[in-house]
């Protein structure tokens, strides 16, 4: 998905480019000619670079345990990918702590019945809050359900 969205304004430049092409005078063919390549030359240089960054974001995103414990400010560009590749729902709180590690010693959001882990700084471009993996276990200590929160 991210891939086609890169490519789609691409696709839109050259598309636009054929039909200024088409409609032009033919006495400038030359020059409209370089400029063309030029354009398609620097919106191709871009596309090759945003792929690039996507495919960097995409592998430093992947969740592992080890890259969880070593960093508490970075699990926020983890979560995602531990809520997909990993079913916290019907797991013990033993299994829990081996996947994710000892929770966070904090007061917010805490009950009884739960675990909280902090996960860094919001995502967003303006990063006020911090976001929180809350996670509650039943009476034989399964997790039953869990959220993402903000303080």
């Amino acid at each position: 998905m991210s891939i086609a969205v890169l490519l789609l304004p691409f696709i839109l430049l050259l598309f636009f480019q054929r039909i200024s092409w088409k409609y032009t005078n033919k006495h400038n063919k030359r020059k409209l000619k370089i400029r063309f390549i030029v354009i398609s030359s620097l919106g191709f240089a871009l596309l090759v670079f945003c792929v690039v960054l996507l495919g960097v974001n995409e592998s430093e995103s992947r969740f592992t345990t080890e890259r969880w414990l070593n960093d508490d400010k970075g699990r926020v560009y983890l979560v995602d990918d531990l809520i997909n590749e990993h079913e916290l729902i019907g797991m013990t709180k033993d299994e829990v702590f081996t996947l994710l590690g000892s929770p966070t010693e904090t007061e917010y959001f805490k009950e009884e019945d739960n675990v909280v882990y902090y996960l860094g700084d919001e995502r967003g471009i303006i990063r006020i809050d911090s976001e929180w993996l809350v996670i509650w276990f039943d009476g034989s200590d399964k997790a039953m359900k869990y959220e993402l929160r903000t303080d």
